[in-house]
């Protein structure tokens, strides 16, 4: 795996945020506050995603931020939303499939925390030359 594969499966994933986030509030509207919130969520660390997939810096005010740490930020927050909704589908049905669901959206959240935590580090079980920023 290279950089550039790294990067364009980033930007896939950010676009598969939107796109969801974008059929939720068609089909479900925003009406709800959590349906705001999870629009708001998955939109936030999609964009982030996308930005990461297709930008290698990215100025941010005076300081530049590379790729890797663009894209920690949208695993994070995607990471962080996941694990709320499962905790939450846990505590409103914890039986049957919202139990299922639940434990899914849990586990989801540890490998997005994983994957943040690797592009944050820069490379601790994956090479350190596949998080240099050109």
């Amino acid at each position: 795996m290279t950089a550039d594969t790294l990067q364009r499966r980033l930007l896939g994933g950010g676009l598969v945020a939107l796109l969801v986030a974008a059929g939720l509030l068609t089909l479900d509207g925003a009406d709800a506050t959590l349906n705001q919130f999870i629009v708001g969520w998955l939109a936030a660390g999609g964009a982030l995603l996308v930005v990461a997939g297709i930008r290698n810096r990215f100025l941010l005010g005076v300081a530049t931020v590379g790729w890797p740490k663009l894209a920690a930020a949208g695993l994070a927050i995607l990471s962080v939303g996941s694990s709320t909704v499962g905790f939450l589908q846990l505590f409103v049905a914890p039986v049957g499939w919202g139990l299922l669901n639940g434990i899914l959206a849990v586990l989801a959240a540890l490998v997005l925390a994983l994957g943040a935590l690797e592009c944050w580090l820069g490379g601790v079980l994956l090479d350190a030359e596949l998080f240099a920023v050109e």
